[in-house]
């Protein structure tokens, strides 16, 4: 799998609420749907949930997002370990910076009910473990904003790196997530505090 297709599909993981694009697949979800009918297939658009995407930082180092968009998921192929924890639909939205043909950086916002940041975490970490492509991961214990997070560092067997936060999104059910791809250390902290928004 070449660089630019791994950070085309670990960004999509994001914002289009899929497994981390770097195990291997994807899936086309609905170009355009009713956000206020009930939830019977995934979805996602530009200005489907305008209030969830309202909580999304509007610039990043100074660069406007290569894309924003918001949906919903409600099926077991996208919700993957959420379902089994008892989730039966979130909705999100995702700004993404393309910033390289490896290098890319999304932050989300993830809302359902009986959601939470170690729920979320799981949601990543599950198929991070398992992928064949995985050389190394690791989950550490950070703050975001004063509020605790977990931080999980993917190391790919051709050495490019994954990197996802995940903390509380300051309401019932909210869980704000950040996912860098090829960014660095010091660019994902840099990030992290301008992001760190309740």
């Amino acid at each position: 799998m070449t660089n630019a297709r791994r950070l085309l599909m670990t960004l999509l993981a994001i914002a289009a609420a899929l497994t981390l694009g770097a195990c291997g697949g994807s899936r086309v979800l609905t170009a355009s749907f009713d956000p206020a009918t009930p939830c019977t297939a995934d979805g996602r658009m530009a200005g489907a949930y305008p209030e969830l995407e309202a909580l999304l930082p509007t610039t990043y180092d100074g660069k406007t997002p290569t894309s924003v968009d918001s949906g919903r998921s409600c099926t077991r192929a996208a919700l993957g370990t959420l379902a089994d924890a008892g989730v039966k639909g979130v909705r999100f939205a995702g700004a993404t910076w393309s910033l390289g043909s490896s290098s890319g950086l999304t932050i989300a916002v993830f809302d359902g009910a009986g959601l939470d940041a170690a729920k979320m975490l799981d949601f990543y970490a599950v198929p991070a473990r398992t992928a064949s492509h995985t050389d190394t991961y690791r989950t550490l214990d950070i703050t975001v904003g004063g509020q605790p997070a977990k931080r999980l560092e993917v190391l790919n067997k051709d050495e490019t790196t994954n990197t996802i936060v995940v903390w509380p999104g300051g309401a019932d059910g909210r869980v704000r997530v950040l996912l860098a791809s090829d960014v660095g250390d010091a660019k994902v902290a840099a990030a992290l505090e301008g992001f760190a928004a309740p």
